[in-house]
């Protein structure tokens, strides 16, 4: 019986030691699992920190991305912007060269034909001249010898003869004549007394078959045999 107590007691004692070990174990392995667990929440913890930091950081990549590819495309299209103000400027630059050059030559055109028209215009100013000399010389001679008078009435050239009506020497016999410059023609306005010869004598003075004297000769003797044939 003694024995067996004491056997009981060290069977006891070791089951005790062992629930020791055991309880032991346990808390250690409870003590390594909580430390490990901290441990992982604190990894993590930190990890998550890690990612927002690097989501952060990557949120910061992308948008500089954004704006250097905004920038890219800005950059593009100012030089295209660039390109097409060259371009229009060129184009610009080119048509008013034309422009100029069309100007000038029309400037060039327009000088010589100014200068071919000044000389015209001064050629028959020596023409009109020259013949206004001849009108007032031969008047003059007229008005010497034939007794002929000239004077302005309504605008024309009144041309009267005195000395044609032997009866009566201050008679007056006249005609009008009406010049054109432009068409360089004589026109018969009025005659008094009419004879038939005035509108003959016109025509034959502006075709040049008649010299303006010749023409004045002719219409005196018109005026004298119109007192004849009365």
């Amino acid at each position: 019986m003694e024995s067996h107590s004491i056997i009981s007691n060290d069977l006891g004692e070791e089951i005790q030691d062992l629930k020791n070990k055991i309880q032991e174990w346990c808390g250690n392995i409870s003590n390594m699992v909580e430390t490990g667990i901290d441990s992982i929440n604190e990894r993590v913890s930190s990890d998550i920190s890690f990612i927002k930091d690097s989501t952060v950081r990557i949120d910061g990549f992308e948008k500089r991305i954004r704006d250097s590819n905004e920038l890219t495309e800005i950059k593009k299209v100012v030089a295209s912007e660039k390109d097409e103000y060259r371009k229009c400027v060129l184009n610009n630059s080119k048509i008013m060269s034309e422009k100029v050059r069309y100007l000038e030559n029309q400037l060039k055109e327009d000088k010589q034909k100014l200068e071919i028209e000044r000389i015209s215009y001064e050629n028959d100013l020596k023409i009109a001249k020259q013949q206004s000399l001849e009108r007032e010389k031969s008047c003059r001679i007229y008005s010497d010898n034939l007794g002929l008078y000239i004077n302005k009435v309504n605008g024309n050239n009144r041309f009267t003869f005195i000395y044609i009506d032997d009866n009566n020497p201050d008679k007056e016999f006249y005609f009008d004549l009406y010049y054109d410059e432009k068409l360089q023609l004589y026109n018969g306005v009025d005659c008094n007394p009419n004879v038939r010869e005035f509108a003959t004598n016109i025509e034959k003075l502006n075709s040049r078959s008649i010299s303006f004297r010749q023409f004045m000769c002719k219409m005196r003797k018109a005026f004298k045999a119109n007192i004849t044939n009365i």
